[in-house]
């Protein structure tokens, strides 16, 4: 997990291209949840609990949720296959198709279009590592290897094991990281084009602008 999602590194690549630089980061805070329906490798001794977030958040193969990252940023997601599209309270959207993310920022009219990497091990993966406390509808993680930058992570669920909250404590940090979901419910499924983002016309564009130097 350390380098696979470098957020901190996004977010310092789009520096300078305010605000395109905090979408950045919430894309790769998405990331951590995303991609629900990839193969995971979570350890067969994590609590059934955890397993059972695992299985439910990989049942959903589509559907939409309302969005909270880090506290400040709020939005409407629709997650398919991997691919998903997520519209900010303040007009901004991020959208990738599996091969192009697109961040878009009506403020500034401009548009970052970076082309994907290969995804991630799924939420399986993300929760893999850790060894974990359950306590009620929630489980609090700690690193099995001293070399994880995510030092503790928290994950919390509905009844039903939905995912609601999902929390990282970095080794360099004593404040968590929360992305929080609700309102989650299936959908039958949406068009491709939902993933496959176009800005409107006139707004500036961008190219692999996490592959810049500042």
């Amino acid at each position: 997990m350390q380098d696979r999602l470098p957020c901190r590194q996004a977010g310092q690549s789009f520096a300078g291209r305010r605000p395109l630089g905090q979408a950045a980061f919430v894309l790769c805070a998405l990331s951590l949840t995303l991609v629900f329906g990839a193969p995971g490798g979570l350890q067969a001794q994590a609590p059934s609990q955890v397993q059972q977030v695992v299985a439910r958040m990989n049942s959903l193969r589509s559907f939409r949720a309302n969005v909270t990252i880090g506290g400040g940023i709020s939005g409407t997601l629709s997650y398919q296959g991997g691919h998903f599209n997520f519209q900010m309270s303040d007009g901004r959207v991020i959208a990738a198709n599996g091969n192009r993310m697109v961040v878009y920022s009506p403020a500034s009219r401009v548009a970052g279009k970076q082309t994907a990497g290969g995804a991630s091990g799924g939420l399986g993966w993300i929760l893999s590592g850790y060894e974990y406390r359950v306590a009620g509808s929630e489980a609090i993680g700690r690193a099995t290897d001293p070399n994880n930058r995510i030092r503790e992570i928290k994950v919390a669920w509905a009844p039903d094991f939905t995912l609601r909250r999902l929390s990282i404590r970095n080794a360099d940090s004593d404040s968590w990281f929360t992305i929080s979901l609700s309102n989650v419910r299936a959908v039958s499924g949406f068009s491709a084009s939902l993933f496959s983002y176009r800005p409107p016309a006139g707004a500036r564009t961008v190219e692999n602008p996490l592959d810049q130097s500042n």
